[in-house]
């Protein structure tokens, strides 16, 4: 059985009124397909929606290439996820797909001038009780390469940072928890393989 153009579903009221104006002359771009079964996203501005334009229907294909690129999408109404080499974007499955690449999150780091961090009420962030012969541990500047971990430090009395060391790595806070939590009063010099750099 045929249908007649007037009749097609996935055309838009307002893509006739385009056909119609245009002259024979002038090429206008074709109207882009939508996937059998789904109903028409398009913006009015005959943009096509990104579902449509990768022809998402249901789960019965999850993963679907199109512009070079792999996407996946759990539905129509789903986020449409991008499989990059580095990262997983989403874009909104009922907006036609933007290329551009999108600014990026500034981290700030707030530290004092001895690279201790500085915590949202401006004071020195330290590992809550744990300390080391005495002294509190703080949040230092560095981090674990690769990873986002924080070394601890303490002061000595010549006010000279010190990072813990347990079999030949410095401790982050996340292990200087833990071992705080070991202890019955966050004292680290019990643990005899802590050492000193």
């Amino acid at each position: 059985m045929t249908e007649k153009a007037d009749n097609n579903p996935t055309v838009n009221d307002s893509d006739h009124g385009k056909q119609a104006q245009s002259s024979p002359g002038s090429q206008s771009e074709p109207a882009a397909p939508v996937a059998a079964g789904a109903p028409d996203t398009r913006d009015s501005d005959d943009e096509i929606s990104l579902v449509d334009e990768l022809g998402i229907v249901d789960l019965d294909i999850p993963v679907y290439g199109g512009r070079g690129r792999v996407f996946s999408a759990a539905g129509r109404n789903a986020p449409v996820a991008e499989f990059t080499e580095d990262f997983l974007v989403l874009h909104p499955p009922q907006r036609p797909f933007e290329d551009e690449k999108a600014e990026s999150e500034v981290i700030v780091i707030r530290m004092d001038d001895d690279g201790i961090l500085i915590n949202e009420l401006g004071q020195r962030k330290k590992v809550p009780g744990a300390k080391f012969q005495g002294r509190e541990i703080f949040y230092y500047w560095e981090q674990r390469p690769g990873t986002m971990k924080h070394y601890g430090v303490f002061f000595d009395e010549d006010h000279a940072h010190h990072f813990l060391i347990l079999e030949d790595s410095r401790l982050t806070v996340d292990v200087i928890f833990q071992l705080r939590n070991m202890t019955h009063d966050g004292e680290l010099a019990k643990f005899t393989e802590i050492s000193v750099e």
